[in-house]
């Protein structure tokens, strides 16, 4: 038994309204929406950031003996971190303000995520605890303690502040109204110091 039965003459119509369905202002958003949503952490991240965290990183933050705390090792071996994260920090606010990839802000934020002031090196276990942290800084992962007071050192802190004041002035360079403030909101679950200022509140709606 068919369900459906077309007849010849009827093909044509079909074909056209299917393609009227296409072209349509609707679908079209639709495709736009679908591409927005594609972006990734690895569009923010460039292939060298390993080479360039090592570079200028000459050793690792690495756990204490009572695995509470963070103690500096010159010439330790920890994993390549980004101190704000393209992924929990800058990711979400590119979708929601329905930034396109491969544009000129788009790069110039990637230049700026992975420069070496955005760089550091962190022991694997705590590194994964702090990109957990990141996404929702109310967690309790395993090694939160460590992560927590890796946050705290004052060299990172100071990172995070220069790698933010970089993204605010690429938003106002390519006048990318509310990408400071809401990137702010995402960074101060980790770190609380880096608030918004009055000039920040002016790039909101």
């Amino acid at each position: 038994m068919r369900l459906f039965a077309f007849t010849s003459s009827a093909m044509p119509v079909i074909a056209i309204q299917i393609l009227v369905l296409l072209l349509s202002d609707h679908a079209f958003g639709a495709v736009i929406s679908i591409e927005r949503r594609m972006w990734s952490a690895k569009d923010l991240k460039n292939s060298a950031y390993r080479k360039e965290a090592k570079k200028y990183n000459n050793g690792a933050y690495l756990p204490n003996a009572s695995n509470t705390k963070v103690v500096w090792k010159k010439g330790g071996n920890g994993d390549a971190e980004h101190i704000i994260e393209p992924g929990a920090h800058i990711k979400p606010v590119l979708i929601e303000l329905g930034i396109q990839k491969n544009t000129d802000f788009h790069k110039e934020v990637k230049k700026v995520l992975n420069d070496k002031n955005n760089l550091s090196m962190l022991d694997p276990a705590a590194n994964k605890a702090k990109a957990k942290l990141a996404a929702n800084p109310k967690g309790d992962p395993k090694r939160k303690a460590i992560a927590m007071h890796y946050l705290q050192q004052s060299s990172i802190k100071q990172k995070a502040s220069k790698t933010m004041a970089e993204l605010g002035r690429a938003a106002k360079k390519h006048k990318i109204k509310n990408f400071e403030a809401k990137v702010k909101d995402n960074v101060k679950g980790i770190f609380p110091h880096i608030k918004r200022s009055g000039l920040d509140e002016y790039y909101l709606d």
